[in-house]
């Protein structure tokens, strides 16, 4: 029978899967710290090892075009947060994040709530996608090729910038009134929602848009070896059915994506000038305060 040639091997890749999320947790108080460490080794751990995430990471180290740095242990960006183990709060903890925003819309979060400790403020400021022409059942769409993906985060990005400015005055209202204590902003993947909002917090602190652009990439180099392990598995739940191609492409950025939000505060907002002054609502006092309290 034709199943039998998909079973040996689905069951060697099963192993393997096994294998690799069976590797011991590396404990809390091993974990390392960027802010702690010395400058010429902070960049190599920008990526903190979290058993239950897989895009968290410091903000810290970037230069502005005027000299300054973004400090450390400031600004944190991430995925999900429902799968944090008992050691991955333990790490939290230790980097000292005081508030959590969570750009991610109520079903998400109903479904999948955020792992936090109680001295953690979560700040919910839901954001959700509704493509045209898409079912109520998203992820099968997208697995089996209904959907093509090749556009959708492009779109998605130009929708962040055209109707969810609400939500990102908000989040830099927080970031305003926090008194620079740190912070952590993330979605689901950590990669949308959260990367423009890491994108725009870049751009007030003025750090040049090359790097803004460096820093959006980065995780499609973080979470290859994650995103490879999930498409082996639902290629083994669906028999080797889905559209790996087309999931593999919802799973990553591009720069055109992020790209796509810039021009649209051109075109609809008249420039990046006018989106923070009139879109997100920062004076130039608001913009100093964030200066002052996440440049060195």
């Amino acid at each position: 029978m034709k199943i039998f040639k998909y079973l040996i091997p689905a069951a060697i890749v099963i192993g393997i899967i096994f294998f690799i999320s069976g590797e011991k947790e590396i404990a809390s108080l091993d974990r390392p710290i960027p802010a702690n460490l010395s400058e010429n080794l902070r960049e190599d751990t920008r990526k903190l090892p979290f058993t239950g995430a897989h895009n968290f990471r410091d903000l810290g180290g970037y230069k502005t075009s005027d000299g300054k740095t973004v400090k450390w242990g400031k600004v944190y960006r991430s995925d999900n947060l429902h799968s944090l183990t008992d050691e991955d709060l333990k790490y939290m903890e230790r980097l000292n994040i005081k508030s959590v925003v969570d750009f991610r819309s109520d079903e998400e979060r109903n479904e999948e709530p955020d792992r936090l400790t109680p001295d953690m403020t979560p700040i919910l400021l839901p954001i959700k996608f509704e493509p045209e022409g898409v079912t109520e059942n998203l992820t099968r769409d997208l697995t089996f090729g209904n959907l093509d993906s090749s556009n959708l985060l492009r779109d998605f990005n130009i929708i962040l910038v055209k109707e969810f400015t609400e939500e990102y005055r908000e989040f830099f209202r927080h970031i305003v009134d926090n008194g620079g204590e740190p912070f952590l902003l993330h979605c689901t993947a950590g990669k949308d929602r959260a990367g423009f909002g890491s994108a725009m917090i870049l751009t007030v602190l003025g750090v040049p848009r090359e790097k803004i652009i460096e820093d959006y990439l980065l995780t499609n180099t973080y979470v290859s070896d994650h995103v490879d392990r999930k498409l082996l598995e639902t290629e083994l739940k669906t028999f080797f059915r889905a559209d790996s191609d087309n999931l593999r492409k919802i799973n990553f950025v591009e720069e055109r994506y992020i790209q796509a939000a810039f021009d649209t505060i051109d075109s609809h907002w008249g420039g990046m000038d006018q989106y923070i002054s009139e879109g997100l609502n920062l004076t130039e006092e608001d913009i100093n305060k964030i200066k002052d309290y996440y440049l060195e």
